[in-house]
């Protein structure tokens, strides 16, 4: 282990200038697609190893430069002084964090089975850089020594990813959404990932609330005691909405996932009205979109939406969320979930 930290650390500490390069983790993310690489390790690898062959190919990357220099002790020589900085090849994972103004983050785990197989898998945040992480599945062959591209788990995608955080010991990588609930990516004994939602049928939308006072009411049951109000224009970013996440229908009411709205904390449950929630459709096509009067394709058209991303309001959900029913510009019924966007300012993929 210790001749490939060497390894690791001279290959990166020699090469402090092309360091300045910056390398997006988009970038990263096109070249490591279905590509093998070679691991110069006898026997089963361990982590710094597989952290090695990602580095050598991409040293311009500032993090895995300073990954690279906090395994030497050469940390002078990084651009972006570290944070933070972990190695435990005993659990297989490693991590490193840099002082920024924005989260600069890598981190990598591999995971040793039971039957002897290896899977490595390792995460990258650089919000200054980049406006999504990046989370790389690999398959460790042992006996050709190589480092094998594994498929990302169904269920995976990434729209608004906060970050993927990889576990110092256990089968399980924690999701962090911006505006729900972390899902969660857990390793199976056969070296498999599987992705779990935290609860297919939550949602994020956003407040639109038609009362000139601005002020919108939470309580705490469907049509319960008030326990809070919040505004609309009390978001995280300066001019944006307020969106929330919900799920739970009950008779027009929605439950609120987050614990924590526009400033108001709820120690209980959250309920709001699908009256001030809203969403936008996402037919940037000029698609027209069929309303059904129940959540199947098969079912009677109720109405149809012209407008290119229209606004609606969110009224109930099906159990697989893949289909809402909403109340539109001209009716109401059941509309697949994929043409609906819970932000009012930027287009969803």
């Amino acid at each position: 282990m210790n001749k490939v930290i060497i390894s690791l650390a001279a290959m990166l500490c020699c090469i402090c200038l092309e360091a300045q390069q910056k390398v997006s983790l988009f970038r990263i993310a096109e070249t490591w697609d279905k590509q093998e690489y070679v691991l110069a390790v006898d026997g089963p690898a361990v982590c710094s190893a597989c952290v090695d062959v990602f580095a050598q190919k991409f040293y311009g990357n500032p993090m895995l430069h300073a990954l690279g220099a906090s395994f030497s002790g050469e940390e002078a020589d990084v651009d972006v002084p570290v944070a933070a900085f972990k190695a435990d090849d005993k659990n297989g994972y490693c991590m490193i964090r840099l002082k920024s103004r924005q989260l600069a983050e890598t981190e990598a785990k591999l995971w040793t089975l039971p039957d002897g197989k290896q899977v490595f898998v390792v995460k990258m945040v650089n919000w200054e850089e980049d406006t999504l992480p990046r989370i790389f599945f690999f398959e460790v062959d042992t006996e050709n020594g190589r480092l094998v591209p594994g498929d990302e788990p169904d269920g995976l995608v990434y729209g608004s990813i906060e970050n993927f955080l990889l576990p110092r010991r256990g089968n399980r990588i924690v999701v962090k959404w911006e505006n729900r609930p972390s899902d969660l990516i857990v390793l199976q004994d056969d070296g498999s990932f599987v992705y779990l939602a935290y609860a297919a049928n939550a949602f994020s939308c956003y407040v639109l609330d038609p009362d000139p006072s601005g002020k919108t009411n939470l309580r705490s049951s469907p049509g319960g005691k008030i326990i809070g109000q919040i505004s609309e224009s009390a978001s995280d970013d300066e001019g944006g909405a307020l969106i929330v996440s919900v799920f739970n229908p009950t008779k027009g009411w929605w439950q609120i996932l987050e614990k924590s709205v526009g400033g108001l904390k709820i120690s209980g449950e959250g309920w709001i009205h699908y009256s001030v929630l809203a969403m936008r459709t996402r037919n940037y096509g000029q698609e027209t979109l069929k309303l059904h009067a129940d959540p199947s394709a098969e079912s009677a058209v109720t109405g149809y939406i012209y407008q290119e991303e229209a606004t609606v309001r969110p009224m109930d959900i099906s159990p697989d969320g893949e289909w809402t029913k909403v109340k539109g510009p001209d009716g109401t019924g059941w509309l697949e979930s994929r043409w609906l966007c819970g932000n009012p300012y930027t287009t969803c993929p």
